[in-house]
């Protein structure tokens, strides 16, 4: 019988292989949870705060910010509920959301 000493896995192969896979995992708990960032503001309007969301924010906001003061763009909040959102008011969601999804991004693996 011959060995095949090249497919032997070491206690650090397999060591490195845990941590990968602990890794993996982590990362992608992690992007559940950005998926499902919700945020309130002020007014107690919940908003969706996933990536999708912040871009969406983000471009309503310089609309709103074209179209001058007192400007509003219809939105869908995470309850489905429609509103008029202001500049302020998307700019404020957008803000807790970046900021929640940066403290999630940067959170220990560990």
């Amino acid at each position: 019988m011959n060995i095949d000493y090249s497919q032997l896995i070491t206690p650090e192969k397999k060591a490195e292989d845990a941590a990968k896979a602990a890794r993996d995992a982590w990362k992608t708990r992690r992007a559940e949870a950005v998926r499902a960032i919700k945020v309130t503001t002020a007014s107690g309007r919940t908003f969706d705060g996933d990536e999708t969301s912040q871009a969406r924010m983000a471009r309503a906001i310089l609309g709103l910010q074209e179209a001058g003061a007192g400007a509003t763009v219809t939105w869908v909040l995470a309850d489905n509920t429609t509103i008029d959102a202001t500049a302020a008011e998307l700019a404020e969601a957008l803000r807790l959301a970046g900021a929640e999804q940066a403290r999630l991004w940067v959170a220990s693996h560990e």
